[in-house]
């Protein structure tokens, strides 16, 4: 196959939103997101230089590559946590920041109540954590959410809702 890279590009157009819908629905943490879909297509790029012709379903595909990404993934950060413990990851946010566009006090609070309240929600079962990123990180509908989940619409909402209610009565004050 000679056009492999207008191939890719025409591939991930067409792809993106179910792999990446896929890829959260069965992740076992949500930091793992990004990382998980990177690889993916990574591993989609290298397959198509190697085929002799383009894939017949797209979509089956890619969602494959990242089932087997999932599975290598989750299958590394078990040895290596079994080897050397748990692995602290270090966003580079918190490195990053410009002097002139804030006042340290606010920052300072902002920053621990969104420490506090990502704290609360890492506490939550997975399903709820995933709830949660999709529909304010992901900015899915509430039905899309149940159908990625396999869970009713009035479900989502009652964990969604009901965690929100949660968090606002413990973090009022604050």
């Amino acid at each position: 196959m000679d056009n492999y890279k207008e191939l890719f590009d025409n591939i991930y157009s067409s792809t993106k939103q179910s792999v990446y819908k896929y890829i959260t629905a069965h992740c076992y943490d949500l930091s793992d997101i990004d990382d998980i879909y990177q690889n993916t297509y990574l591993s989609v790029f290298d397959a198509l230089q190697k085929r002799d012709a383009p894939p017949e379903n797209e979509t089956a595909f890619c969602i494959l590559i990242a089932k087997r990404e999932l599975f290598k993934y989750y299958g590394l950060i078990r040895r290596l946590t079994a080897a050397f413990g748990s692995i602290k990851r270090i966003d580079a946010d918190d490195y990053e920041q410009d002097a002139d566009s804030f006042d340290l006090e606010d920052s300072v609070a902002n920053k621990e109540l969104a420490s506090q309240i990502t704290d609360f929600l890492g506490q939550r079962d997975l399903k709820t954590q995933k709830i949660f990123f999709m529909y304010y990180t992901s900015g899915y509908q509430i039905s899309e959410i149940a159908a990625l989940l396999d869970m009713s619409e009035s479900k989502v909402k009652s964990r969604l809702y009901g965690t929100l209610a949660r968090i606002r009565r413990i973090y009022r004050k604050e």
